[in-house]
């Protein structure tokens, strides 16, 4: 087998959740998103294809809905949660992020969705798990950033935290989703026993915190960024952009050795200094006349030359230092261009290439498959709707009642 096509997955996401049902899809499994009759709220979300806003046109909703089939129902209809416990009858598994309680008050609990299924596993994923006294708080990206501790490790001493770009805690939530809930399956399908996953994004963001925890612990110390140390993980401009830097860590004294060797065949301008045995003490680097100088010997040799010739020559001698990539750096970067990362892929709908991230890994035997572009607004009701054994005089009654919406 070189696909999970005989697995389907029911996504009941939407902002939060959705990445976790894309990487089913990227591997071959049945993957069919269900929309509210409003529409997936990420479509409403930017950036969109050429800068002209549209519900088809979300490039967030394009890359992580694609490869899925598109469904459409009303849940606050009867007829639509009936329909969508017939779906969840051939499932194997449920991926939602819904609010706790939200399908328990439309009867749509795992009781409910798995009466007819014993296998079902049903994954929630949701800001706070669905106990605990934050359960029933509202939560999005940079709450559960906030509250995690994600926030306050990328900053300084006492500077304001820093969020990071897109939606980081809802992506380390879905990939912990995706994983536990192969687990899960795997589980049913040995035992026939189904079972429901809670997937917190707070707890997620806390196993992103490396050992800042285990530093207040035996410690006492609130970790942050090494902020100030002179090469320790330090960011310098360079000709067209920044370098990162870690040329020491604690005491290695061959790292810096290695710097210093790279200095000195360089020709750079009194990298004699750096010679000192006071540049292998931490304490020293991070004083600020340390800082201070590094930075003039170090910045003087780095403005004159660009960012890929420092990596190259710095790798070169064994030095830690990377470019600080941006969009076009990744896109043309040799080593995700070996490995055929990037997706191009013709989007109809859109009139053009949209090029997306492809798999995340490489398997032996399972291949990873861009799939269709994302569905369009109820693309595939009628589908599979006749799939579930709906007549379509009936289907186009759902839709006239609004039950269901057929694109």
């Amino acid at each position: 087998m070189d696909s999970l096509s005989d697995l389907r997955v029911i996504d009941l996401t939407g902002e939060l959740g959705p990445y976790a049902a894309r990487l089913y899809a990227g591997l071959g499994a049945d993957v069919i998103h269900v929309e509210p009759i409003r529409g997936d709220p990420l479509r409403d979300l930017g950036p969109f294809h050429k800068n002209v806003p549209g519900r088809e046109r979300s490039l967030q909703y394009v890359y992580y809905n694609a490869g899925k089939r598109g469904l459409v129902l009303d849940l606050n209809k009867k007829r639509a949660r009936d329909i969508f416990l017939t779906l969840c009858q051939g499932a194997d598994l449920l991926l939602e992020s819904c609010a706790p309680g939200y399908l328990d008050s439309l009867g749509l609990s795992y009781e409910a969705v798995s009466a007819g299924n014993k296998k079902l596993v049903q994954t929630s994923i949701t800001p706070f798990g669905h106990s605990g006294p934050y359960k029933d708080y509202p939560g999005s990206d940079l709450v559960c950033a906030a509250l995690g501790g994600f926030l306050f490790l990328a900053g300084v001493d006492n500077e304001k935290p820093v969020r990071a770009c897109d939606s980081q805690s809802y992506r380390m939530a879905e990939a912990y989703a995706a994983v536990s809930s192969a687990v899960a399956v795997f589980f049913a399908r040995t035992t026939g026993l189904g079972q429901c996953v809670d997937v917190s994004c707070m707890e997620a963001v806390g196993m992103a915190l490396e050992n800042a925890p285990q530093y207040y612990d035996l410690e006492g110390k609130n970790r942050r960024g090494s902020g100030r140390e002179a090469g320790a993980g330090t960011i310098h401009p360079c000709k067209d952009g920044y370098i990162a830097l870690v040329a020491i860590m604690g005491k290695n004294r061959g790292m810096w050795e290695a710097l210093v060797q790279w200095m000195k065949e360089e020709g750079v301008e009194d990298w004699e200094v750096l010679q000192n045995d006071a540049w292998i003490d931490p304490a020293y680097r991070a004083s600020e006349i340390a800082y201070d100088t590094f930075c003039g010997i170090f910045e003087h040799y780095t403005m004159k030359h660009d960012k890929m010739y420092l990596y190259e020559v710095g790798q070169s001698h064994r030095v830690a230092v990377s470019p600080v990539s941006n969009g076009k750096d990744l896109l043309e970067n040799p080593q995700l261009r070996y490995q055929n990362f990037w997706e191009r892929t013709w989007h109809q709908g859109l009139g053009g290439e949209v090029i997306c991230p492809g798999a995340p890994y490489t398997f032996g035997s399972l291949q990873w498959r861009p799939g269709n572009p994302a569905p369009a607004f109820g693309q595939h009701t009628r589908e599979i709707l006749l799939e579930l054994g709906y007549k379509n005089d009936y289907i186009d009654s759902l839709s006239m009642e609004g039950v269901v919406y057929v694109g």
